[in-house]
């Protein structure tokens, strides 16, 4: 028989068929004269094999282990590896359901999970942003989150010094005039922004604030380039300037 019959004959594609060639885990027979590959029902049994150990949910380079060993202790090796493996993957569906199921419950979004990603999801929701700053501000959350391993401390402490602020809705009021900056805004409507926002982002470095460093700093630098036009990305710079710098022009 051909590839394509094999291949139909297994219940599998004839990529697929390729591919075990490829990985050595079905032997590639001998051409033909026209040059077709001819298989046998040996080559049929041993797919089928393969089929069935993959569904069951061997990996493929766990297969040869099993196909090719005499005695049942290589089996049953791989078979206990599969079942530790299956057992991780229901505990961490378990946890995903439960997510899901309080999410919903709670009518929360998708992205406001626990911890300081929930802490973030239920300050957006008080201060009345764009969802344009909402978004930036979730997507460097989730880099500060992963870059530093999951240790939530830098965005919590993010979340404590802007609730400390003297004015949070004022603080709220001037993001958003950051993010409804056009990109062609002049220089006094950019000095605006800047003049609003540089008391807040003041205060806020003064805090307990741990800033970031290294390969996250540039990395949060890069996000907010792609993710602002010119004239936000000027007033930005000009509000965490210092005092002493702020009177610069363009």
């Amino acid at each position: 028989m051909r590839s394509r019959e094999l291949a139909e004959l297994a219940g599998v594609t004839v990529r697929t068929v390729r591919h075990y060639h490829q990985i050595g885990l079905l032997p590639e027979p001998p051409r033909s004269v026209n040059g077709y590959r001819r298989y046998t029902a040996d080559d049929l049994v041993r797919l089928l094999r393969v089929r069935h150990l993959v569904e069951v949910g061997v990996g493929l380079s766990d297969v040869p282990e099993v196909l090719d060993e005499e005695s049942s202790t290589a089996s049953t090796a791989v078979l206990d590896r599969v079942e530790a493996d299956i057992d991780a993957r229901i505990s961490r569906l378990r946890t995903q359901r439960d997510l899901v199921r309080s999410l919903r419950a709670e009518r929360r979004d998708p992205e406001a999970a626990e911890g300081a990603t929930g802490a973030l999801a239920a300050v957006h929701g008080l201060s009345g942003l764009s969802a344009e700053a909402v978004r930036l501000d979730n997507d460097v959350a989730t880099l500060i989150l992963h870059l530093s391993g999951g240790d939530s401390r830098m965005v919590e402490e993010g979340l404590t010094a802007i609730r400390a602020l003297d004015d949070v809705p004022a603080f709220f009021a001037a993001i958003n005039g950051l993010a409804e900056l056009a990109a062609e805004a002049t220089d006094e409507e950019r000095r605006a922004v800047a003049d609003d926002l540089r008391p807040h982002l003041a205060a806020i470095e003064l805090s307990d604030v741990r800033l970031p460093s290294g390969r996250l700093t540039r990395l949060l630098d890069e996000l907010r380039r792609l993710r602002l036009n010119p004239a936000q990305s000027d007033a930005l710079a000009r509000a965490v300037r210092r005092e002493a710098d702020a009177s610069d022009t363009v």
